[in-house]
């Protein structure tokens, strides 16, 4: 069974992705300007589709991610949204310079709630969890407790 942290964890990445899409749905309209403006100065089409395309590739990369914690206590999957996350910081100051449109009120309440969840896999029962793998997913399904495997006490 997964622990509160697992579980509240769930929730928060989860609720990071559903905001994520809120302020993309939110500002495409704008990046699909910008888009056509950059691709008419360096004389290319790139198709508007670019921009869906290209998130709904990072969604699905978020997702299997999630599964991977989540479902499959994957500590190289944890990582590599610790570093997604660090990453997301990189442009974090862009937020607070100038007027703040709905997409960007969505999008730093969808960091708020990626630190969140980040923060939550370093519990202490989400950390134990996830250090004892699936070595205990597959004893429980058998019937046996972790423990059986031990030696009998001399």
């Amino acid at each position: 069974m997964k622990p509160q942290s697992i579980k509240l964890f769930d929730y928060f990445y989860l609720g990071s992705l559903f905001l994520g899409v809120l302020g993309f749905m939110t500002g495409y309209r704008a990046a699909k300007a910008a888009l056509a403006a950059q691709s008419r100065e360096a004389g290319l089409f790139i198709p508007p589709e670019t921009l869906i395309a290209g998130y709904a590739l990072g969604a699905l990369i978020f997702l299997a991610l999630w599964f991977l914690v989540s479902a499959q206590r994957s500590k190289i999957a944890k990582w590599l949204i610790v570093l997604f996350f660090l990453f997301s910081l990189i442009g974090i100051g862009d937020y607070f310079s100038g007027p703040m449109p709905l997409s960007e009120i969505y999008g730093l309440a969808s960091i708020i709630a990626f630190a969140v969840a980040v923060g939550l896999l370093f519990r202490a029962d989400a950390t134990r969890w996830l250090n004892a793998g699936r070595a205990v997913d597959a004893a429980s399904a058998s019937g046996e407790s972790a423990s059986d495997d031990a030696p009998p006490p001399a």
